[in-house]
């Protein structure tokens, strides 16, 4: 990964969502993955059972937020998105303005990590989070149907362009492999994983439209034995080792 274009990634993203909404209503196939994800999410912190003295970080949160008990802060480059909630911080995932081992669980989704330099972010996530601390994580992979029969399927990691909300936006695409061993580097282990857009990104990769192949993710629960090999979007909930 090269510096310039991570930073020039990064301020790209940053003004296009100083620019729009971050989550779209009339984006179709970003509006499946908002609620994908939301459900996942908020399924997998209500398995936790998070207690009142607890913290959550809401990395790279948007707008959204979740339903838990833990005193949650939810944190953004953009001021406007997380200054109506009570507590909140304006920061970047690659350096995160918390002290070591200070909080319980990481949330990471929407694909924020496909916009900086994934391995800054996935060390900080280690840094501020306690020792069997929670870190979830979605993130878009080189492994997609959309990249099939291309020299870009199962690549480590590469630039990919997309149109999204009238706007350009250039994201780091990776192979599933190298997250979980850079989370390996970074003493997490695997505890659960969800992949999703399986048959929605290989009808697109033949010739669908976005907004009639998005459609098809109400198949993803089916086809999670098969999801490796097609599915573009991925949910990782990695546990901190206690020797780290």
């Amino acid at each position: 990964m090269d510096s310039n274009d991570i930073k020039d990634i990064e301020n790209t993203a940053k003004e296009n969502y100083k620019k729009s909404e971050p989550w779209p209503d009339d984006d179709i196939w970003h509006s499946y993955t908002y609620k994908i994800l939301h459900k996942h999410i908020q399924d997998y912190i209500d398995e936790l059972q998070f207690e009142n003295t607890q913290v959550v970080l809401n990395a790279g949160c948007g707008k959204t937020t979740y339903k838990t008990c833990a005193t949650t802060i939810h944190m953004d480059i953009i001021e406007k998105y997380v200054n109506l909630f009570e507590n909140y911080l304006v920061g970047s995932i690659e350096k995160i303005p918390l002290q070591d081992c200070s909080v319980d669980c990481v949330i990471c989704v929407g694909s924020v990590i496909n916009y900086v330099d994934i391995q800054k972010a996935v060390s900080e996530f280690s840094r501020v989070l306690k020792p069997n601390g929670i870190l979830i994580l979605e993130f878009e992979r080189s492994n997609s149907a959309e990249f099939l029969f291309t020299k870009k399927y199962s690549k480590t990691l590469f630039m990919q362009t997309y149109q999204y909300n009238n706007q350009t936006h250039y994201l780091w695409m990776y192979d599933e492999n190298f997250v979980l061993q850079l989370a390996e580097f970074y003493k997490f282990s695997c505890k659960k994983k969800y992949r999703f857009h399986n048959l929605s990104s290989l009808f697109y990769r033949f010739g669908l439209s976005e907004k009639k192949a998005a459609k098809y993710s109400k198949f993803d629960d089916w086809l999670q034995p098969f999801s490796y090999f097609f599915a573009h979007n991925e949910i990782f909930i990695f546990e901190k080792n206690v020797l780290s």
